[in-house]
């Protein structure tokens, strides 16, 4: 195995014109991180892992995590919905008595 088997994954990604990225989905918000194809000033930091060094595009983007978009959803549902203050609210997410 090489000592830079991640970047030797990107290359052969590169090569087939496909895009290579992480997506972190955390409870307030969610991140993407990805080596770009370009220059990218704002947002890149250079990562040295394994030995070989990579300009990562890393950005973070705050009230689009798991809570966030649930309290969001929950929030336009509630005022959507024409019901009693006691009755279930359907959620279109979620399995049936999963409310």
């Amino acid at each position: 195995m090489s000592k830079c088997t991640s970047k030797s994954l990107l290359v052969a990604a590169e090569s087939r014109n496909e895009t290579v990225a992480i997506l972190e989905m955390g409870g307030a918000s969610t991140q993407i991180a990805f080596v770009p194809k370009g220059d990218i000033l704002a947002d890149k930091f250079p990562v040295l892992l394994g030995g070989c060094r990579y300009p990562l595009y890393v950005h973070s983007y705050l009230y689009y995590g798991v809570n966030a978009v649930h309290e969001r959803t929950m929030q336009q549902l509630v005022a959507d919905t024409d019901r009693h203050p006691s009755q279930p609210i359907d959620h279109p997410c979620m399995f049936r008595g999963q409310n």
